[in-house]
């Protein structure tokens, strides 16, 4: 059976998809999955939308609510936040958790793993991309792996990656939340990707490697990775529950 990956959305609007996301539905296709958008309309009950999917990725977008983490706004984009998709994206995240579901963040998917497990944000860094709000300019850049992670295993390529970076908040190691490790690490010291050392499958990554057109193929590794642990879950898994 193909497994059924739901990736989050702000909005339900074709051109938004069309704009922003569609090349998660690519990546997650050719790796294999059945792509599921989730959107708030359609997810008012994150419990029913988990027990219809296998794998959750959490995709990039906008600035996540500073009061989410504790904050005000300092650095961030108020244009950019949307509560309705913190909440929904949060939900969707601990009920995943709790089931063993394999999780993926991207871009802002990452910065909302480590929100919602108690880190917080930096709300600006200056360097990481190279045009606000835009896909037009990426910033590349090298980053460092650390060895034996799941960023390690699935990459197989050695500890160190060209990545393509279009952020401007970021996980710092003060940011970094209790539960999470950092397992990618950028020459400025931000932390480019993190995982859960006791969840079977949960990685999130700060660049873009749904845009494999501008990367490396060994990127793609990380969505074939990501989908045969959803196979694996859809598979095996029992509805038992546990808390991380």
């Amino acid at each position: 059976m193909t497994p059924r990956i739901g990736f989050s959305s702000r909005e339900a609007d074709r051109g938004y998809f069309l704009k922003w996301q569609r090349d998660y539905w690519f990546s997650i296709r050719l790796a294999g999955g059945e792509p599921v958008r989730l959107y708030p309309e359609i997810v008012p009950d994150p419990a029913a939308t988990l027990d219809s999917i296998d794998g959750l990725l959490l995709s990039g977008g906008g600035d996540i609510d500073p009061q989410q983490y504790g904050q005000t706004l300092a650095g961030a984009d108020p244009t950019a936040i949307y509560p309705p998709c913190d909440r929904m994206e949060i939900a969707l995240l601990h009920g995943a958790m709790q089931r063993h579901m394999p999780v993926f963040g991207v871009c802002r998917g990452i910065q909302l793993i480590n929100v919602a497990l108690g880190g917080q944000l930096t709300q600006h860094v200056d360097g990481h991309t190279g045009q606000t709000n835009s896909f037009a300019a990426p910033r590349p850049h090298e980053i460092t792996v650390r060895p034996r992670s799941l960023l390690d295993r699935v990459m197989s390529a050695g500890l160190s990656l060209q990545v393509n970076s279009y952020h401007h908040q970021a996980v710092r190691d003060s940011d970094l939340a209790p539960a999470l490790i950092a397992s990618g690490i950028a020459p400025d010291g931000i932390i480019e990707a993190l995982e859960h050392p006791v969840h079977p499958w949960l990685l999130g990554v700060q660049w873009h490697p749904e845009r494999l057109y501008e990367l490396d193929d060994v990127h793609g590794r990380l969505f074939v990775a990501f989908v045969e642990a959803a196979r694996h879950y859809r598979q095996t898994q029992s509805p038992a529950k546990q808390t991380f």
